[in-house]
């Protein structure tokens, strides 16, 4: 799932570095609740370099769930990419 906010938007006029912020992790968190409900067992974000916000946001966005997370392959996907492995409930 592409993060990048030129990925989730048409156009990113009008919005300020926390608007496009939170539609990245409103984004993210619809993301793992699907994967959550669907038994999804893993999502890969690819929230690039940059300075590290989205990267730190979405870590803290993903310690609220029953998820495993750490970054992503960098052969696979480059730098700037987190895999998160869900744990489903046997209920």
């Amino acid at each position: 799932m592409d993060l990048h906010i030129n990925k989730l938007v048409k156009s990113v006029k009008g919005l300020d570095n926390y608007d496009m912020l939170n539609i990245q992790l409103d984004t993210a968190k619809r993301k793992v609740d699907y994967a959550i409900s669907k038994k999804i067992p893993k999502i890969v974000f690819i929230h690039g370099v940059g300075e590290g916000v989205l990267k730190s946001e979405l870590q803290s966005l993903l310690n609220k769930y029953s998820v495993k997370y750490y970054d992503a392959s960098y052969k696979k996907y480059g730098l700037g990419a987190t895999e998160v492995y869900v744990y489903q409930n046997s209920n």
